[in-house]
């Protein structure tokens, strides 16, 4: 009796470990013939990937700094991507929320404070808040392009002639990409400008690219979560002659870099410069 209940409980066991190693294969099975197909179709690799700082590359200076850009170039960004935002009195300056708070060592929105009170303020290892211009001329004595993202756009009526005086008074057009989340915001620039190079941000669960808005964009910022869901998005952008720049959420690695990369990505928009140098092997 012990015996045929040892070969019942052996013969249970072998099948579970069947079933398992089955389960194993699927999930493992699956994924390889979903990039497998696409790597089939996917068309010849950039020749050269761009390198871009994502505000100038915060993990080694504070953020949307000119020391943060000055790392990012020693580094051997292409780009240098950051967010404008204006204040009380019409200025353009980089930083990235609406408020000063989290990045500097003051207090209050900035379109309640004028330049003059945000450039006082600290903005770590005391760095202050460039404004726009700055930036552009920064990027232009170094030669790097610069994406600057038109941020909170409803909050300030009129920042794109803003921007678009601003960068043809500094004759930086043909080297800026323009981004923004709002579709509305990026025709403003086109209407305003159609000399002005536009690139359509998306975020979560955006995982088609067909037919963006503005038609005329010829590159797409997509979030690197949703194109390792759908790389075709990258196939799809390329067939219609749009490059792809890709931003990271929260697995922003050098595998997913190299991921993304071998995917087909146009550039990608990095926290950690360094890591990417050492990806592209700059």
């Amino acid at each position: 009796m012990s015996i045929q209940n040892n070969f019942k409980k052996s013969s249970s066991s072998k099948s579970w470990r069947r079933r398992g190693l089955g389960c194993l294969l699927v999930i493992i099975g699956i994924p390889l013939i979903y990039y497998g197909i696409y790597f089939v179709f996917r068309g010849p690799l950039p020749s050269n990937p761009q390198f871009i700082a994502h505000r100038g590359g915060r993990v080694y200076e504070p953020e949307n700094t000119i020391a943060a850009f000055q790392h990012a170039i020693d580094t051997g960004a292409d780009w240098i991507e950051f967010d404008v935002q204006q204040t009380k009195d019409g200025e353009l300056v980089v930083i990235h929320d609406e408020t000063v708070d989290r990045t500097t060592d003051g207090t209050g929105r900035v379109d309640d404070l004028t330049l003059e009170q945000i450039r006082a303020l600290d903005a770590g290892n005391g760095q202050q808040v460039p404004t726009f211009e700055e930036v552009i001329a920064f990027a232009k004595e170094n030669r790097v392009g610069i994406l600057p993202e038109a941020k909170s756009p409803h909050l300030y009526p009129g920042i794109e002639r803003n921007m678009v005086d601003t960068l043809v008074a500094n004759e930086y057009v043909q080297r800026t990409v323009v981004q923004s989340f709002n579709p509305d915001t990026l025709e403003n620039f086109l209407k305003i400008n159609q000399d002005i190079n536009v690139c359509p941000l998306t975020g979560l669960w955006k995982l088609d690219l067909g037919n963006p808005q503005p038609g005329e964009a010829s590159t797409l910022c997509p979030m690197a979560e949703m194109i390792i869901l759908n790389p075709w998005m990258i196939r799809q952008a390329h067939v219609e002659g749009r490059e792809v720049f890709v931003w990271f959420g929260a697995i922003e690695h050098p595998l997913t870099m190299r991921f993304i990369l071998a995917l087909g990505a146009d550039g990608l928009m990095v926290d950690d410069p360094v890591a990417l140098a050492e990806v592209l092997d700059r």
